[in-house]
Formats: structure tokens, sequence, C-alpha cells
């Protein structure tokens, strides 16, 4: 941490990003940090490899998110949050790499390969608490809109501060932002509940076709490309659906395939207690946490689901 404040108090020029397909955490811990370094009288710049979903376009600042690096920015540092590899900033890792920066690592995943020149990577409840901490270290008292962008990440990632991932110390940073004059109700409101009729239409179908196995200790439910009304796919529309089997009685894993293209899935995975998924996620390539993790696989979806529901049977076993 001590380190990371010098490297930025030493540089003018920022450039912040996360990973692709951002959600609550990826948008709210970027923003946060924009306007921290603004404050500091930073130039600073946002750009995301994907769209900012629109139900995270309330937050102060979404509008000034870049989808490319504009063509007169050189930053000397990039910010890269909430990824735990370098390659998931998405299409922007080639134009990071032409501008050879000092790049800072901000991550809360424990899948984290620790890539950067310096690296801030601790197991919280989002990317975003680790954001304020630096805020705070910085000698920044935080504003309103930082205290938004922060709650929303918090907030998103804990699933409303219901899930295990919920601390101590996110409810004592959350209960500070309250503070601030941000109304809990109100994010959660626009964060959670301001969704398009679309994603709810294509909710019913995928829920259609749930099924069990495991001994019913494992649900999975899949989205595929034909389930949408229309050609166009936006992926924030199926954000969190992997949370709906993962409230069944006796459910420990959930899981939950999305096709991105033909013969490729997104497999996201959530468990509760010590049912372990970054190891099944692992296995295919991907990573995560120990109770929220995700991959991407490649094949025939029902040899995909084969594959992936054996390895979660085999862990959860050798858990027993």
């Amino acid at each position: 941490m001590t380190s990371i404040i010098e490297e930025i108090l030493k540089r003018d020029n920022f450039l912040i990003t996360a990973h692709i397909e951002p959600d609550g955490d990826a948008v709210g811990a970027s923003l946060a940090m924009f306007h921290a370094l603004k404050l500091l009288g930073k130039r600073v710049c946002v750009c995301l490899s994907d769209f900012v979903p629109p139900v995270y376009r309330f937050l102060p600042g979404a509008g000034k998110i870049e989808s490319n690096i504009p063509p007169d920015f050189s930053p000397e540092c990039v910010v890269i949050l909430d990824c735990s590899t370098l390659d998931r900033v998405g299409r922007l890792q080639k134009q990071i790499r032409l501008f050879s920066p000092f790049v800072i690592n901000i991550d809360h995943h424990q899948s984290n390969t620790g890539f950067g020149d310096l690296s801030l990577v601790r197991e919280t409840s989002a990317t975003g608490e680790l954001v304020y901490e630096l805020i705070k270290g910085l000698d920044i008292n935080p504003s309103k809109e930082i205290g938004m962008c922060v709650y929303t990440a918090i907030l998103t990632d804990t699933g409303g501060f219901r899930y295990r991932n919920t601390t101590r110390r996110s409810l004592r940073i959350a209960s500070e932002i309250v503070g601030l004059g941000v109304n809990p109700g109100e994010v959660a409101e626009r964060a959670c509940e301001s969704y398009p009729l679309e994603r709810f239409r294509v909710l019913g179908r995928a829920l259609e076709g749930l099924k069990m196995s495991c001994d019913g200790q494992v649900a999975d439910l899949v989205v595929t490309r034909d389930m949408f009304d229309g050609d166009d796919i936006n992926p924030s529309i199926v954000e969190g659906f992997v949370n709906y089997p993962r409230e069944i009685e006796g459910v420990l894993v959930s899981v939950f395939f999305r096709e991105k293209a033909e013969n490729q899935y997104r497999v996201s995975l959530r468990s509760k207690g010590n049912a372990d998924v970054a190891g099944v996620a692992k296995t295919f390539g991907g990573g995560g946490h120990k109770n929220a993790s995700g991959c991407t696989v490649d094949g025939e979806f029902e040899i995909v689901r084969e594959l992936v529901l054996r390895r979660i049977c085999e862990q959860l076993r050798e858990k027993e």
C-alpha cells in the first residue's frame, strides 16, 4: 500500500481499467479511483474493453468511461482493477503494452497471478474495498461520489451483504459511506432493481431448464444465444443468474452456463460454506474465490456440462 501511494503521488497521467464484461465492483472501483485521482489533480482516463451495463450508469462519472484509449493520452501509470490476470482486461491489453507504463494491480481474487510492477492483492469483500482503503491512505477525504461508487462495488459483490465474504470491515466501510450522505435504499434500487424486462423473460426460459445433480447438491442452468429476443446480446442482462439455483435448499454449488459463441461457454460457479469452486475453475483455466469463481470452456454444451459437473462432484466428494 505504501509503495503504491508513493508511485501515485509522483505521477501525473493515469489510465484506469478493469475486467471484460464489467460488474458492479469493476465499474464502482474504477470510478471511485477516477474521482480520487481527479481530487489529487491528476489527468485520468477510465477505459473498459466492454460497455458499462445500463444498471450501473447512474454512478457518478459513468458517462466519462471510454471504450478506447484517447489518441492524445499517454498514460504513465495504468491501474488495473478486479483482474486476476492481465488478459482479463480484454482487447485493451495490446494498447496498454504499447505505452510500457508502470502497472499497478489491485484485486481481491485469491487466484491473482501478481502481475504488474506493484500489486495490492487481498481477499476482501470487493476490489472497491481495497480502493477505499487506498483513497484513505492518500489522505483524501472521500466525497459522496466516491462513496456511492464504493458502496455499489461492495453491495453487488456481497450479494447485498448476504454472502460469506461480507466482513466487519466491509460493513464498517459501508457505514462510513452512509455517513457521507449516500442513501443505501437508493443505491440498492438503482443497482439491483432496475433491470430491463428482457432479463426476466430470459431468466424464465433459463429456469425452465434448471437441472439437479450430485444427489441434489449441485444445480445448474444455461442461457443460450437463441433465448434472447433480439440479435444484440447484452451479457449484463444475465448478471447474477448463477445465484438463483444457489437459493435452493440442499444445493451447495450453483452453476450457470452462458453461451458466448458457438461451442464456447462462460461458466460461473457459486458455492455455500466449505464447498470450494476455485479449484474447479482452475481446472478449466479460470479462477476466482473459494465461493465464487468462473472459467470459459470450449466444446458442445452437453460435453462441457458433463466435464464441469463431474469435476464439481469429485471436489465435493473429496471434502466429505
